[in-house]
């Protein structure tokens, strides 16, 4: 009987398997496509891209990370859609498509997986803009050979090879997305208004530059590049990138510590120089600062603080290079790494040397919008992402390096004198004031405990509506988490006048800000 049973078992796996294999046979001959993340089937099938291209189609895809995704103004502006705008422009009559495969927070090894699982789709262009996000959490390379080691993460790997088993996958996300099921958009907003507010990445993630880590993960960035590289030239599709660059002159170091060492007896004098530095600074004695700065500087420059401090008093003084240096200087030596280092930017003309791709200079188009020539506000708002007028130029230099090679269409075809005007192009978009206003806003909560870009990103929200409940309960607790209660307690007093459910929430939420609020009614 068991003998029998296990005879049948077998029959009946060897069936299964020979059919799985027909049907396997059968959707790759059909063409059908290898599978890819839930995130990348999302966008192919709500763009309705199909293997078979339509004729006359042109087709450019866009990876990345949150600079080339659009981050806070997406869906509405980023680099890929005003490239799209551009050639729609500078080459009426062709029918192109720019199709964004980018998100926020991935690093190289998630963008060269997006560039392979979409290779099938047959884009006549890639674009790459990459860099920043080297060193997040869940992107570094220790901890990537861990994910890739993991059974699960195998057995998808083994799946999204398979073309039946994928068409399957892809049609249940397809049904999802009817029903609106589907995963809901990457965001980086605070689930409420009054929470602590934290850094976005705490100590746990600081990897000094002179930690032996830090030259493992830039090689391992190195790789991850060279595949694109590999597999690009493998399926004959151009590739361009972007040399990334971020906000040097508004964008404080998240991490400092000293990078070499040094004796007890420094450190002391090193400490009292750059506490004294601090204090003038504070009390707008810029040259006594200054003094007390280089002082320190002397003992030990290698404490990003200090560089970031002294680069703003250069700045003020006139001296630009010498704020850049530091500036730069900062960035680099920044133990929590959210901006591409010198070290990371300097892979992409290493690389070109050998593959000879295109490379655009991201900082050398933006400095100019970027007061006194450093980058920074308001071109780029953050630490890396840039305003709309910033998707606009880099969008507008790209179509352009595509005429320089060559690229979609012959050089006679382009008419660059048919270009829309930015504000014509941005009303086209929908950029709108309630974009920006909701914009500002995403931006307060991704700051977290930099209130000082917290305020002024607040204040230009209010700019827009200036008695927007959100907005001003947004100031108002900034303010008291900076211990400014009274400017906390007027902001609330607004909030009061245009709605009292929300301060009545904000009241349940914080009782220690109801009471201050009722004894400030009695002075």
């Amino acid at each position: 009987m068991i003998k029998k049973a296990l005879t049948v078992f077998s029959q009946s796996l060897i069936a299964t398997l020979a059919l799985f294999l027909l049907l396997e046979g059968f959707f790759f001959t059909a063409g059908f496509p290898r599978g890819a993340a839930r995130y990348i089937e999302t966008i192919v099938i709500n763009k309705k891209l199909s293997v078979r291209k339509p004729n006359g189609e042109t087709r450019v895809f866009a990876y990345g990370e949150s600079t080339m995704h659009g981050s806070n103004y997406w869906p509405v502006s980023n680099l890929a859609l005003w490239l799209g705008a551009y050639l729609r422009d500078f080459l009426p009559g062709r029918n192109i498509r720019v199709v964004n495969f980018a998100r926020m927070g991935q690093g190289a090894n998630f963008v060269y997986e997006s560039f392979r699982d979409t290779v099938d789709y047959k884009p006549d262009l890639a674009v790459f803009y990459l860099g920043h996000n080297a060193f997040l959490p869940d992107n570094r390379k220790w901890e990537i050979e861990v994910k890739e080691k993991k059974f699960n993460n195998q057995l998808r790997g083994l799946v999204q090879n398979g073309r039946f088993i994928s068409a399957i996958y892809r049609s249940v996300i397809a049904g999802r997305i009817r029903i609106k099921k589907n995963a809901p958009e990457d965001r980086i907003e605070r689930p409420k208004i009054e929470m602590p507010l934290g850094a976005a990445l705490g100590p746990e993630n600081a990897i000094p530059r002179t930690d032996p880590r830090t030259q493992e993960n830039i090689g391992y960035f190195r790789e991850q590049i060279v595949q694109i590289l590999k597999l690009a030239e493998k399926k004959k599709i151009p590739v361009i990138f972007f040399k990334p660059a971020g906000n040097l002159k508004d964008f404080a170091p998240y991490g400092s510590a000293h990078l070499k060492k040094i004796s007890a007896g420094d450190l002391t004098v090193w400490k009292d120089a750059y506490e004294k530095g601090q204090k003038a600074q504070e009390q707008e004695n810029g040259g006594a600062a200054l003094d007390f700065y280089k002082q320190a500087y002397k003992i030990d420059g290698t404490y990003a603080d200090l560089s970031f401090r002294m680069g703003q008093l250069r700045l003020r003084q006139g001296d630009l290079k010498e704020a850049e240096r530091l500036f730069t200087e900062a960035r680099d030596n920044d133990t929590i790494t959210v901006r591409a280092t010198s070290d990371m930017v300097n892979v992409f003309p290493e690389l070109q040397k050998t593959y000879n791709f295109p490379l655009i200079d991201t900082g050398k188009i933006l400095v100019p919008e970027a007061p006194g020539g450093i980058l920074g506000e308001p071109i780029v708002e953050d630490n890396v992402h840039f305003s709309i007028k910033g998707h606009a130029l880099l969008g507008r230099a790209l179509a352009g390096e595509i005429y320089n090679q060559g690229w979609i269409a012959p050089k006679r075809e382009w008419h660059f004198d048919r270009a829309r005007s930015f504000e014509e192009i941005s009303k086209a978009l929908g950029v709108t004031p309630d974009l920006l206003f909701s914009s500002y806003i995403k931006m307060v909560n991704y700051f977290g405990s930099r209130v000082d870009n917290r305020l002024r990103f607040a204040k230009k929200a209010l700019e827009i509506h200036p008695e927007d409940p959100t907005a001003l309960r947004h100031l108002a607790w900034t303010y008291w988490w900076m211990g400014k209660r009274a400017e906390a307690i007027q902001e609330y007093r607004k909030l009061g006048k245009v709605s009292s459910q929300a301060l009545e929430e904000v009241f349940k939420n914080e009782p220690e800000i109801k009471k201050a609020f009722e004894e400030s009614e009695g002075e």
